[in-house]
């Protein structure tokens, strides 16, 4: 026998005939074919936290040795121009008003 004949399976058609409709509820499995969730004792069991994850990933080795995006990446990544990643000079950081006027 096939597959499809023993299937729940409803199929239709909807009134204005654009849409074709399937419905499929979910099998019931006994529950002899189930296995149980294994859950770690919280007690006697030292299981890696958040915190120990991140401190084994981001060492102070890892980050040392790690090399930052260039100016190119970054206008790539970010969809910018090059002009934006370097750093402002001393002639503009002078110019600018430190205590610009409020808005009333």
């Amino acid at each position: 026998m096939c597959h499809m004949c023993f299937s729940n399976v409803e199929i239709a058609v909807t009134s204005d005939g654009n849409t074709i409709v399937c419905y499929h509820p979910s099998e019931d499995v006994p529950y002899e074919l189930t296995q149980p969730i294994v859950r770690p004792d919280a007690v006697s069991d030292h299981a890696e936290t958040h915190e120990q994850v991140l401190k084994a990933r981001l060492g102070k080795e890892v980050l040392n040795n790690k090399k930052a995006p260039t100016i190119e990446e970054l206008s790539k990544m970010f969809y910018t121009t090059k002009h934006r990643w370097y750093p402002v000079g001393q002639y503009h950081t002078r110019r600018r008003n430190r205590n610009p006027p409020k808005d009333r």
